[in-house]
């Protein structure tokens, strides 16, 4: 279903009726109820049913020899009268292309979806199934704004306390200066211009950078430019000297080695690799009924 080149995959399932259980390697049976979704974060073997504990079966196996477009809704039967249905999907990636939102993320959350995500559920659900001219893109890009939704409602919920990049986007000093920074990696920032779009000073800018992040503004923008320039040579055909300038590097040469220092390998070599794989940066994506 993914491409080769495909590092990382994240799947998500929502409960539409009832409730469902999850085991992953991560964390051992959980239940997520209707108006749920469970996020699996790096992929992964895991486990559905409508109890724990049950024999599992492949998902393979469930589809009876059927395309994938062709599988219905995933139910469970929970005794008399009861069921359970989930609408599975999934977003695959180039990892190291999409750092450090992967390597921020726990393996698996969940969050209530709320009333505005849940207007998005019934239409996504009406087009899992359909396999008329464009609905394949579509669903993509419906998977991609559940993801994203789940993902915003996780951000909100996060403890005062916590760290990591997502934490970052929400810190009211750091995150402005992460959102100017990602307006415009190829500037030449300096920890006063940072300073001065966080609306503060810059001793707090720097200490927030390093109890939040652990690492200094400008490392954060440098691993920055390489993830831009990463896309960029898998999706682009331009060419280093221009991928260089648009990161924000006046020389070729300083581009590559920090990019070799980055990824352990050349840009011609990353370029390489994904004409020979097809990876693809932007996320593949779909939903299964």
């Amino acid at each position: 279903m993914l491409p080769p080149g495909t590092s990382n995959v994240i799947a998500f399932h929502v409960v539409l009726e009832g409730e469902c259980w999850i085991r992953h390697a991560a964390r051992d049976w959980f239940a997520v109820h209707a108006g749920q979704v469970a996020v699996i974060s790096h992929g992964g073997r895991h486990e559905l049913g409508d109890q724990p504990g049950r024999p599992s079966l492949p998902f393979e196996a469930m589809l009876g020899g059927r395309p994938l477009l062709a599988a219905r809704h995933l139910q469970f039967d929970t005794g008399p009268g009861g069921t359970s249905k989930v609408l599975c999907g999934f977003l695959g990636c180039d990892r190291r292309a999409f750092e450090p939102l992967c390597g921020s993320l726990p393996p698996v959350f969940q969050v209530d979806l709320g009333e505005r995500m849940q207007t998005l559920v019934p239409y996504a659900v009406a087009n899992a199934l359909d396999d008329s001219p464009g609905a394949e893109g579509l669903r993509g890009r419906l998977a991609e704004l559940l993801f994203l939704g789940a993902l915003r409602i996780y951000l909100r919920e996060l403890p005062a306390n916590a760290s990591g990049w997502l934490a970052g986007v929400r810190d009211p000093v750091i995150g402005r200066a992460m959102q100017a920074m990602h307006a415009a990696p190829q500037r030449h920032w300096t920890l006063d211009e940072l300073a001065a779009a966080a609306a503060s000073s810059r001793s707090a800018v720097a200490a927030r950078f390093s109890e939040v992040l652990d690492e200094s503004p400008m490392r954060y923008l440098t691993r920055l430019r390489m993830a831009v320039a990463a896309r960029l040579l898998t999706d682009s055909h331009k060419s280093l000297a221009a991928i260089a300038e648009e990161v924000g590097y006046e020389s070729p040469a300083a581009f590559q080695r920090a990019f070799k220092r980055e990824f352990a390998m050349p840009p011609a070599a990353w370029r390489r690799n994904a004409t020979e794989t097809t990876p693809r940066a932007e996320p593949q994506a779909g939903l299964v009924g």
